[in-house]
């Protein structure tokens, strides 16, 4: 198997970037696993973890799908109760904001990335490999978990938009300019200037819509995963090995590896589109969830 990431970061994950090897490698002919659709309509959020994804429904209550864990404290599936407006899946955790602004998370509790501040408000929260960010209401940004290459120490500004990576976060700033922080090897935590639009970050590329809605990616380019399409995009969001965008008619687009089939959206057009580990999802436009790619843990497959 190869991966880009360096003997270092092998001692700590074994190659995040990839899924699994039992039923292919990087030499092996791709896989692909199909499209699945919810049974349910009305979803309002989707969410996409390494192995599970997370949605929120027409209720603003949390359901998650694809591996858990026995220990129910530490089950990336026992999401908690409430009501919720915004959620992220990270490495067999997830965490939301729930309608009094709080950040509720849960699963895999390691480094303490579910440990958010419990007196801070915050309008938005990404995850990462081993620690969690927010956005406050005054737009400063608090992050928790595993220390590592500073990536819990974000900058100062005021910030709109917050996504993770593999030990690293980026952000983009009411001027449009994005600051990354963190792991650096491939360059991903080192973004041109803007201004942008929206960001995505994957596990070691990163990727920004400029004012126009071309996207412009940096870092690891292993799996052709900063060589975005030339076309405007209206969303963005990154995976491990792959993005996908949404055009102007609401159809995905998704670039970088396709080893299982994460690449293959139906033809469709979508409001939301978000790339998992090695499976994408995206909500339709009666709120239906679309997911495709690896699914051998259930994570594309949408309840």
């Amino acid at each position: 198997m190869r991966c880009s990431i360096p003997l270092v970061a092998l001692l700590l994950v074994a190659c995040k970037a990839s899924p699994s090897d039992d039923t292919s490698s990087d030499s092996a002919e791709p896989v692909d696993w199909g499209q699945h659709t919810s049974s349910n309509k009305g979803w309002l959020a989707v969410a996409t973890g390494f192995d599970h994804s997370c949605g929120i429904d027409g209720e603003s209550t949390l359901h998650c799908w694809g591996k858990g864990r026995d220990d129910a404290r530490e089950d990336p599936l026992n999401s908690p109760e409430g009501h919720f407006v915004q959620l992220d899946a990270g490495m067999e955790f997830g965490c939301a904001v729930d309608d009094a602004q709080h950040i509720d998370c849960w699963g895999d509790s390691t480094f303490g990335k579910t440990t958010s501040p419990p007196a801070t408000l915050f309008s938005q929260v990404a995850t990462g490999y081993g620690h969690t960010c927010g956005i406050e209401l005054d737009q400063g940004m608090d992050c928790w978990g595993w220390g590592g290459y500073n990536a819990t120490v974000p900058p100062e500004g005021s910030f709109v938009q917050v996504e993770g990576g593999y030990h690293y976060m980026c952000a983009l700033d009411t001027e449009g300019e994005i600051s990354c922080w963190g792991f650096d090897f491939a360059q991903q935590a080192s973004p041109p200037a803007g201004p942008f639009t929206q960001i995505s970050a994957a596990s070691d590329s990163a990727c920004g819509l400029d004012v126009s809605g071309l996207a412009h990616c940096w870092g690891d380019n292993l799996f052709t995963q900063t060589e975005a399409p030339g076309v405007a995009l209206t969303q963005i969001h990154g995976g491990a090995r792959h993005h996908c965008g949404l055009d102007s008619d609401g159809l995905a687009l998704c670039w970088g590896d396709n080893s299982y089939g994460q690449q293959n959206a139906p033809a469709i057009p979508f409001t939301e589109v978000r790339a998992g580990g090695g499976h994408s999802c995206a909500l339709d436009e009666e709120g239906q969830i679309h997911c495709w790619g690896w699914n051998a843990e259930g994570q594309a497959s949408p309840p």
